[in-house]
């Protein structure tokens, strides 16, 4: 019976491991995103570019459809930034809210 409940428990703990990992996922991948379109044209590192503004005020750039503009702006480029693919701008735009100024959530 011990046994059986030592397993029963190092499962459950495994099964919450796998889906904490997954669900922190995206904001990963937006950052290995947006890392991969500013890397050369950008003064600041991602992690700073996210900083420049509030959850609030990301949002509001991203539903305008301005974030690869607003982007570049922040990096300093006089032109935009090539558009991100429809299938990860959603991804860069978690990134972005997720470390924004008053997220409190500190980009490693």
């Amino acid at each position: 019976m011990k046994r059986i409940m030592i397993r029963a428990v190092l499962a459950l703990m495994i099964g919450v491991g796998v889906v904490a990992t997954v669900a922190s996922a995206d904001p990963i991948k937006g950052e290995k995103v947006l890392n991969r379109a500013i890397h050369d044209d950008c003064s600041i590192p991602a992690p700073r570019v996210a900083l420049q503004h509030s959850i609030a005020e990301w949002d509001a750039i991203v539903k305008a459809g301005k974030m690869e503009a607003e982007v570049a702006k922040l990096c300093g480029r006089k032109s935009a930034i090539k558009p991100f693919r429809p299938k990860y701008s959603k991804y860069v735009a978690e990134y972005l809210e997720h470390y924004a100024n008053d997220s409190g959530a500190i980009p490693a």
